[in-house]
Parts: structure tokens; C-alpha cells; sequence
């Protein structure tokens, strides 16, 4: 009662009834150069899981890439040569000196916590590291990096080079922490947005924001997702190419660039499919980042039919099941759920990843046949017996039994039957009698 469930799903990972309401959007009005670019609709596509912490690492990875420009002409994010500051997140805090040509690594972070709905979590929103790392101690959201703290996701990561006095001079936003380092997404860093990683006894590091996030947080990281569950990836390695086939040995069909989200639809052996152009293709997820999950939505239809259940969402590291709850139609017995392609579901069974629009099967009640003679059913009190016709039994007529005394005398073809026997038999012992004096007298 299935249709084959798409490999890459996992079980339930929320902790609370929280389901995925919208994507992330930004909360100001964007610019018209922005928004015609890639990184505002990679932006779009993020789901907002209601998971703050990692909302934020994810709003980050959708622009990586992004490089500064100089001027307002450069807040796509394209001009690749650009040196003068010129950013869509600088633009959305606002100038300063009458100007947007900042250094922007702050400005990045606090974009990042604005669109997540975390902007409140960390003091406020900052062009300064040094006033941001001074508000955090304020708060008691700061540990160095010599206190031993380690890092989690979504937490700040202060930066001071050497041969500056002031507290820090850099920030970024961890990622997550691997085997003794910890990777992060950094604004103008090499004057864009970039994926870097680094040994957690670095001294390059001076110490951590740790924002005091909302929400309802996902079980799992985005590390422990990675290679495991579909959704959307990012390219973080400069470029990875596109297979055939989940193997180096399939067909080259071209490559995908730094920065690049795609959506993953399946994982087998650390390879994910994607579509592309048309065309079913496979990256190494060596090379791209979980970044964040999509959602789907199942709706439910029936004909004439009461008790519909009502659309739900799920993530996709969810497995999606039809619901228990069965519509009811008057006259019909619900049979099962179908969807558009011919896939049949029972009540409970795992669903596709994708949107559905599943519709109710039902069949028809048998009909009660009103009680007749012949199916047994005695008459009531008051019925007339049905009568019985000569090719139907019906009751026997007793036969009147002989008066006592009165001899039974046979007819003349009784008594020649009764002869013919008798002649029967005395031959039958004539023929064995002389058989035997034949084999044992005579011989």
C-alpha cells in the first residue's frame, strides 16, 4: 500500500510541536540591485525552522560568496573586484559619516541575526568589534578563548590581528566545531562573504559571543544532518562538479560554483542528487554544506466527504506519513489515498518527499438485500407460506400405512422378478460346483 519512499530521510528531530512556517526574509526593504541578485533569492529559499541558532549560521551561508562593491550600483554582490566596502548589509544598517564604505564584518553578523529574528540576542546590532565584545561582557555572553569555552553553532566568533590593541578587530559566525577546529561564514573576509576554519588554540581567535537565542532548537545540528538528510546544501569548496552518476567515474556534466545552494533530493554514499538543468545529477557532499531543510505540504480532498484531514508541513530529515485520520461519506467505505502520479497510501504509510495533493478512494457499501423464502427466512405470523411448484421441494404427503391385518398380496411383475432371481442364483452354484470337480476331481 506504499509507493517507494526516497532514500535520505531520518526521524523526527524537533523537540516541541514547532512545524515550518515561512522562509527567511528580510525584515527592510531590500534594494532593487540586491534583490535581483542570486544571494537575495538564496536568502528566500531558507527555511525558517524556528530554530534561531541555526537560522542565523544558515542566513550566512546563503551569501557566501557575496562580494563587497564600490558603489551602490555593487549591492548584487557581483563585482568581484571590489575594494571600497559597498555592501547590501552595510545598506541595511545605514550610513555612517554619510557614508556605506565601511569595513562590514559586523554589519554581516548583524544582518545575519536580523533576518533569523535574533537580533535582540546578542546586545543589539554593531559596525564595532570592539563595542560588541565589551556589550557582551556587559551581558555575561562572552568567554575568551583561553577560558576553554568551545564554541557551538550560531555562536560569535571574535578575531583580533596581531599588533592591534583594541579588543578585536574581526568577527564571524561558527558554523559548528570538528576534530579539534572551528569552521565559520565571515563577511569581508578577502572582501566577501567566506567559509573559513581554523585550530580552536589559534591565537588568531581572542573569544566568543554567545547569543541567548529564541525558539524552539532542533535536536540535531546541522553537522550531524550533514551527508544524512536532504534539503539544501552549499557549495563551499571554490567549485565542485557535477556527475552522471554518484561516483568520480560518472559523466562530467559541469560544475557548480562557490557559494552555490542547490537542493538535494538523495544521498547515497556521500553523493547528493539534484536536478540540473532538467537532467538528474550528483555532487560529493565533500564539497557543500547542510545548510538548511526544505518543507513540504500534503493537502487532502474527498468527493462528498466529511472528516477531511487538514494539510500538514514537514521537514525534509522528517519522514511524512499519511494521515490516521480517514474522511467518512455516506454510503461509502473509505479505501485508501492516491495521488496525482498513481502512488497509493494507506492511513499511516510514509509519504514521498514533495508536495502532495492526495485524494480519497472510497467503495461502495454492500447494499441489504430484503429477507426472502429461499434464503431461509420463515414467514412471520400472519404470511402466507409461499406455494410450492412442481420444480421445487416442497413438503412430502404422507402415505396412508396399511390396515393390520390386511396381507399384502404381489403383482404378477413382482413375482417374475422375484422368480428370475431365484433361477439366477441356482446357476451361479451349478457353474462354481463344476469348476471345481473339473481342478481338483477329474484332474
Amino acid at each position: 500500500m506504499k509507493r517507494a519512499f526516497a532514500a535520505g530521510c531520518v526521524s523526527l528531530l524537533l523537540l516541541g510541536s514547532a512545524m515550518p512556517t515561512a522562509a527567511l526574509t528580510p525584515t527592510y526593504t531590500v534594494t532593487g540591485t540586491y534583490r535581483s541578485s542570486q544571494y537575495h533569492k538564496n536568502i528566500e529559499r531558507i527555511t525558517k525552522t524556528g530554530d534561531a541558532a541555526f537560522d542565523t549560521v544558515a542566513a550566512a551561508l546563503s551569501q557566501l560568496g557575496y562580494h563587497e562593491g564600490n558603489s551602490k550600483s555593487d549591492f548584487n554582490g557581483k563585482n568581484s573586484s571590489g575594494t571600497k566596502n559597498y555592501t547590501e548589509y552595510n545598506r541595511a544598517f545605514g550610513t555612517i559619516g554619510g557614508s556605506y564604505s565601511y569595513a562590514w564584518c559586523a554589519a554581516f553578523v548583524s544582518w545575519c541575526l536580523e533576518i533569523a529574528g535574533a537580533k535582540d540576542s546578542a546586545g543589539g546590532k554593531f559596525t564595532s568589534c570592539t563595542l560588541w565584545v565589551e556589550r557582551l561582557q556587559e551581558l555575561g555572553l562572552y568567554s575568551t578563548r583561553a577560558s576553554g569555552y568551545i564554541p557551538k553553532a550560531g555562536d560569535l566568533i571574535f578575531f583580533r590581528s596581531a599588533g592591534v590593541t583594541r579588543a578585536s578587530d574581526h568577527i564571524g559566525i561558527v558554523r559548528y566545531v570538528k576534530d579539534g577546529r572551528v569552521y565559520t561564514v565571515e563577511g569581508n573576509a578577502s572582501n566577501k562573504v567566506s567559509a573559513r576554519d581554523y585550530a580552536l588554540s589559534d591565537t588568531y581567535i581572542v573569544g566568543y559571543g554567545r547569543p541567548k537565542y529564541g525558539g524552539i532548537p532542533l535536536k540535531k545540528t546541522a553537522l550531524a544532518l550533514e551527508d544524512v538528510s536532504t534539503g539544501l546544501y552549499t557549495v563551499t569548496h571554490d567549485f565542485v562538479n557535477l556527475r552522471s552518476a554518484p561516483s568520480t567515474s560518472g559523466t562530467k556534466l559541469g560544475s557548480l560554483s562557490h557559494g552555490t545552494l542547490v537542493e538535494i533530493k538523495e544521498i547515497q554514499n556521500g553523493w547528493g542528487r539534484l536536478d540540473h538543468n532538467g537532467k538528474v545529477a550528483y555532487i560529493s557532499l565533500d564539497y557543500a554544506d547542510f545548510t538548511s531543510p526544505v518543507f513540504y505540504t500534503v493537502t487532502y480532498t474527498a468527493k462528498n466527504a466529511e472528516n477531511l484531514p487538514p494539510s500538514q508541513s514537514y521537514f525534509s530529515f522528517e519522514v511524512g506519513k499519511a494521515d490516521t485520520q480517514t474522511p467518512l461519506r455516506e454510503g461509502f467505505a473509505f479505501h485508501h489515498w492516491r495521488d496525482a502520479e498513481g502512488g497509493i497510501y494507506a492511513p499511516g504509510d510514509p509519504l514521498p518527499q514533495g508536495d502532495l495533493a492526495l485524494t480519497a478512494v472510497f467503495e461502495p457499501l454492500p447494499v441489504e438485500e430484503p429477507p426472502t423464502a429461499e434464503g431461509g427466512a420463515l414467514p412471520e405470523d400472519g404470511d402466507t407460506p409461499p406455494p410450492v411448484t412442481p420444480d421445487a421441494p416442497g413438503p412430502s404427503t404422507p402415505q396412508p400405512l396399511p390396515e393390520q391385518g390386511t396381507p399384502q398380496v404381489p403383482t404378477n411383475t413382482e413375482r417374475a422378478a422375484a422368480e428370475a432371481g431365484t433361477v439366477s442364483g441356482v446357476l451361479s452354484a451349478v457353474a462354481a460346483l463344476w469348476w471345481y470337480i473339473k481342478r481338483f476331481l477329474i484332474a
